[in-house]
């Protein structure tokens, strides 16, 4: 393994090297997300963000991770995992049962979009390199499932070519792995060559076909070796269409689902090939339009507490897999709490500030005299008393702002109607204007450094690397090794500011839409921290209306109002990145809304508590205004207090 020192810095699947490494890292829980119906049979779409999961899914079907697999299925950190791929029907007592091919579209299939011939022969070379890789990849695969040496065992394997399409018609009715692979071979170098060329393109000389016929030669049955099928089924797992340009893409799931294959095809690619009304649908097709859609954000979103915990749990994987450190655990690298003498004295201090200012500002008024007695005989710790008074503050605000809009009694409130207005949220958001008032640490702990991953493996190894580096350097100085509040938060708000950053670096017009995000995040920043915190603990994001979403791709609209055109593209991107997480038909009875909720690190970014759900919507024209002119705080005046 390349940094078995800080195993969280290998974020991608391809950097693990080493498939028992590979293995021991995978989080079993993860494969949840797997499609409960046909996994292995059908067409499946698996789509996320970038660091979404895709691609450790799908190396973990390929031949020599699942030998390795089968090998070591007594082994006890990976005996949870084989059981689970057994369950699926990857692999059997006897070995793996499915020959799982890995194809990944780099950007050289869209060169050929760019080349000054007809779109049909576009198409037919397009399927003609297509055609020669899908064949490369299943007899490569087939060597590995196999354990024979590359190239002379490709002689072993006997391939039955039936309905031959006019490209194979040279070949015989059988022929060997080896016959087979140099005419797919000589077919992608002939493509490739010209397309390197400098000289001009012969574009009608070169090879190609009209459909992906590959998807018949390569059926498990009718590839052998010493006369026995290679597997039961084949897997074919097409990564990184994201690269494909969005014609190839489309005619691609077209031609796939259309040619109804009895392989098994998942075609995997990340959000930002997706179009505005792709994007805006999102979810909402599933199953209809290409065979199962799996998202895996969304089906992590409504599941967060559990993705929290599989992210943890594969936390500690990574941890003990580092060598030079003696941690066992992720939560071994966390203080999660405000303790300590330290601690005590502050919150003392703090707690003594907002009685003496709670007692200033409201104690010569009768109606909360009893509540403002109830809080000065509390004898709750520092801490509980602080955030006593705080929830107070909160509370008589509320009943300040009713007393504007209509007309009240002056009747002291009592004992029961105080406790009939505590609830943990209130609790939660007097925690949030505690921190932010007071300078105190507030994302700090397991369960607030797993939400910060936001739904996507990737972020949350960069949270945990940086933590973990740092437990393992304090452990090697003799230092306590739990990371004190103080400093998880300051290493997530570097963390958030680094996101903050590269936005316009890594997205498509990026300062646009990083100046649209810095809108949200601000008017979701003045909102939360008015005085009575409304939707306490507060709102982490905006949303419009279900029925004017479509009003964001209607082309009758666009032609119109090309504001909302532009804003339909922000938006798009925003989801694509991650960096705004949509939730569809979410309310009640009267009106449905499209919730746009900021990444969890953006969170951090602007100050902001880290719950789903809460928000404040906007019309469509001011979110498209945010676009260009910054979100203007109109309650100023009233701060935090």
């Amino acid at each position: 393994m390349r940094d078995s020192r800080n195993p969280f810095r290998l974020r991608r699947a391809e950097s693990i090297d080493n498939d028992t490494t590979f293995l021991s890292l995978f989080e079993p829980g993860i494969l949840e997300i797997v499609p409960t119906e046909s996994p292995l049979e059908s067409v499946h779409i698996l789509r996320s963000a970038a660091g979404g999961g895709k691609t450790s899914l799908i190396r973990l079907f390929t031949p020599s991770v699942l030998l390795t697999l089968s090998s070591q299925q007594t082994n006890t950190s990976i005996r949870e995992l084989y059981q689970r791929m057994k369950d699926i029907g990857a692999i059997g007592d006897s070995g793996p049962r499915v020959i799982g091919v890995m194809l990944t579209c780099g950007r050289g299939y869209s060169m050929l979009q760019d080349l000054e011939v007809e779109q049909s022969r576009k198409d037919r070379l397009f399927f003609g390199l297509l055609n020669a890789r899908i064949i490369l990849a299943v007899l490569r695969g087939a060597i590995a499932l196999k354990q024979l040496s590359y190239p002379d065992g490709l002689d072993s394997i006997e391939i039955e070519l039936t309905n031959k399409p006019p490209s194979l018609q040279k070949l015989g009715a059988t022929c060997t792995g080896t016959e087979l692979h140099r005419w797919a071979e000589q077919r992608e170098a002939t493509l490739c060559e010209s397309l390197d060329s400098l000289g001009p393109l012969q574009a009608e000389s070169l090879p190609g076909d009209d459909a992906l016929h590959s998807l018949d030669v390569v059926c498990p049955d009718r590839i052998r070796v010493d006369g026995k099928p290679v597997a039961e089924r084949m897997l074919l797992m097409m990564d990184d269409i994201h690269n494909l340009t969005n014609h190839q893409r489309s005619l691609l799931f077209q031609t796939v689902i259309e040619a109804r294959s009895p392989i098994g095809i998942w075609i995997a690619e990340r959000f930002e090939a997706m179009t505005a009304q792709e994007m805006f649908s999102s979810g909402a097709a599933q199953g209809r339009d290409y065979g199962e859609i799996l998202e895996i954000e969304s089906f992590w979103r409504s599941k967060h507490a559990k993705f929290e915990k599989l992210a943890m749990k594969g936390a500690d994987r990574r941890v003990q897999a580092a060598t030079g450190t003696e941690l066992d655990s992720f939560v071994s690298c966390l203080q999660d709490s405000l303790t300590g003498a330290e601690w005590e004295k502050r919150f003392e201090e703090i707690a003594l500030e907002l009685a003496n200012r709670v007692q200033s500002q409201h104690g010569k008024k009768e109606r909360f005299s009893e509540w403002i007695r109830i809080r000065e005989q509390s004898e709750g710790s520092p801490r509980e008393r602080a955030l006593e008074w705080r929830s107070l503050e909160i509370l008589i605000h509320r009943e300040l702002r009713k007393r504007q809009a209509s007309f009240f009694d002056d009747d002291p409130l009592d004992e029961e109607e105080l406790g009939n207005r505590e609830d943990s949220s209130l609790n939660n958001a007097a925690e949030l204007f505690l921190a932010k008032e007071f300078g105190l640490p507030y994302y700090f702990g397991p369960a607030r450094v797993s939400r910060l991953a936001s739904l996507n493996i990737q972020q949350f190894l960069g949270l945990g690397g940086e933590i973990f580096e740092e437990a393992a350097a304090a452990e090697l100085l003799r230092r306590p090794i739990a990371l004190p509040p103080e400093r998880q938060h300051a290493l997530m708000k570097r963390m958030a500011k680094q996101l903050w950053d590269e936005i316009p670096r890594k997205v498509r017009h990026g300062r646009e839409l990083r100046q649209f995000i810095e809108s949200v995040g601000n008017f979701a920043h003045e909102y939360t921290y008015r005085p009575t915190a409304p939707n306490d603990p507060g709102v982490t994001g905006t949303a419009i209306k279900m029925s004017e979403r479509s009003t964001l791709f209607d082309e009758a609209t666009s032609k119109k109002r090309l504001e909302l055109v532009r804003l339909a593209d922000t938006l798009a991107s925003a989801l694509a990145h991650n960096l705004l997480v949509a939730q569809l038909d979410y309310g009640g009875r009267k009106e449905k809304w499209m919730v746009l909720n900021l990444n969890r690190l953006l969170c951090v970014h602007f100050d902001l508590p880290l719950g789903y759900g809460l928000y404040k919507e906007r019309p469509l024209g001011v979110l498209a205004k945010w676009i260009d002119t910054p979100f203007a705080d109109s309650n100023r005046q009233e701060g935090l207090l």
